[in-house]
């Protein structure tokens, strides 16, 4: 039994980008997202940005991953506290 909670489970590539598509569907299809000197991008064109897998689409994954951790270590819940 140690041995199974000492094993995490990974996700592949694309179940991150399935993941990072089902976030970007919920938002307003009017949405703007700056990305700092990159620009700014509508929920569809960083959703065509995504699935591309270019420059833009793999910073809003990151972004977005960053974002999902930050519940893991109650960073944000911390940040609220203080």
């Amino acid at each position: 039994m140690d041995k199974d909670r000492k094993t995490k489970k990974i996700l592949s590539d694309e179940e991150i980008r399935k993941l990072v598509m089902a976030r970007l569907s919920v938002l307003s299809s009017d949405t703007i997202i700056s990305l700092g000197s990159d620009g700014a991008f509508s929920r569809d064109e960083l959703a065509e940005r995504v699935k591309k897998g270019d420059d833009v689409g793999e910073k809003w994954i990151e972004v977005q991953l960053e974002w999902l951790r930050s519940f893991k270590g109650d960073t944000l819940y911390e940040n609220y506290s203080n």
